[in-house]
């Protein structure tokens, strides 16, 4: 442990992250006599209920009798190089993920040993920095605490778009294939997958990974060596949303003209048809049902998109959270993207049919369409209560 980072940095950052509460074991690792280590252990909050041992006394010892000292200890005193070295050696092999702070030459093994190495910038060497994963430019341990902040921050981050994206694809990979193989054709069409791809790479990447992280972040345990990028809660989410999605496309594009009567029944040569049929009138700005389903394929198009959108704000929690809606004020980033992304449906739908192969919608479906995407979320909401799926694929 670098000289003089218990003046009063060390301890305050301590409380700050909780490290009891981040579930992170801190250890002091010193070249010091065993009293004075102990001594600012205990000062700082480090020794506790644990060993302390020395470094001539830990080389004595087996590799499994290290392991069972490890358990338990918080403080090392006289340690050499190679101690430390050993000590993170041996964590790893119990399966912990271990980092190391270090500014000396010396330090350089352990620091490249681990898994994450944290180097000073004012009062590291070189070969410190050299080795290190992580330079702390001010030598303040807090911002240490920020690392492992913005570390599950950015973590969590990758985690939100990979269970948006996975709900789209899985969604659009069945509708289409379905679509195809049963002979009623793929009712998107190429450009309405690039818009989709549109909205789930880009814009949804941009929306879903500017997430501040919040305090509350440090109150979990970290993810372990294990763990899987796509957990038991993830999957139960996107399933949910998936399922769902394929499930009104699907019922759009086989269930026409009942119930929502979207499919096409307007005769060569005609502009109308009697109410037997209970069709709409094709007026004059292209609304209404034409002889090409280009209406329900825009129905199913517009539909889809929209529950796009509204599952971005389910997106944003990925375990047991029932408000969607939280902390998304302070997002502007993710309140543009839905804002901009929204305008350009709406444009793509009403003002841009033929580069979009569309029709202009009816009030009534436009309707249909934002309760559709709606759904989604008190969905997601109801989906919470269920319990994790556990596919173990990722």
């Amino acid at each position: 442990m670098p000289e003089g980072w218990y003046h009063g940095v060390f301890q305050s950052s301590l409380r700050f992250c909780g490290l009891l509460t981040c579930h992170l074991q801190v250890r002091m690792i010193t070249g010091d006599n065993i009293l004075t280590a102990k001594s600012i252990a205990k000062e700082i909050g480090i020794y506790t209920n644990g060993i302390a041992i020395e470094g001539p006394d830990f080389r004595k010892q087996s590799p499994e009798e290290q392991k069972e000292t490890l358990k338990t200890m918080q403080v090392m005193a006289r340690c050499s190089p190679q101690d430390k070295l050993t000590m993170v050696r041996r964590l790893k092999e119990m399966g912990e993920v271990v980092a190391v702070t270090g500014d000396g030459t010396n330090d350089a093994p352990a620091l490249k040993e681990a898994d994450v190495g944290l180097s000073m910038g004012i009062t590291g060497t070189p070969v410190a920095q050299e080795a290190s994963d992580i330079v702390i430019m001010d030598d303040n341990f807090s911002s240490i605490v920020k690392s492992v902040l913005w570390g599950r921050s950015v973590y969590d981050n990758i985690r939100r778009f990979l269970q948006f994206q996975l709900t789209v694809n899985v969604c659009a990979l069945v509708l289409c294939l379905m679509g195809a193989i049963t002979g009623f054709g793929t009712p998107l069409r190429p450009i309405h997958l690039l818009w989709v791809n549109l909205i789930m790479d880009t814009l949804a990447a941009l929306a879903l990974a500017t997430e501040l992280p919040t305090p509350d972040m440090l109150d979990r345990k970290p993810y372990g060596r294990g763990d899987l990028l796509i957990n038991g809660h993830m999957w139960r989410n996107l399933l949910i949303q998936a399922v769902y999605q394929i499930f009104f496309c699907l019922g759009i594009l086989y269930g026409s003209p009942h119930p929502l009567n979207f499919q096409d029944c307007i005769l060569p040569g005609q502009y109308s048809v009697t109410s037997k049929d209970n069709c709409i009138t094709i007026h004059g700005d292209g609304t209404g049902h034409d002889a090409t389903e280009s209406y329900r394929n825009t129905i199913i198009y517009n539909a889809f998109v929209w529950a796009q959108l509204f599952n971005e704000f389910n997106a944003r929690k990925i375990y047991n959270e029932l408000n969607p809606f939280e902390g998304v004020m302070t997002n502007t980033i993710f309140l543009s993207v839905v804002f901009i992304s929204s305008i350009l449906q709406f444009l793509t739908v009403q003002f841009i049919p033929k580069a979009f192969h569309t029709v202009p919608l009816d009030g009534d479906d436009w309707a249909v369409c934002l309760i559709l995407g709606f759904v989604s979320i008190p969905l997601g909401i109801i989906g919470r209560f269920l319990p994790p799926v556990n596919l173990n694929l990722m």
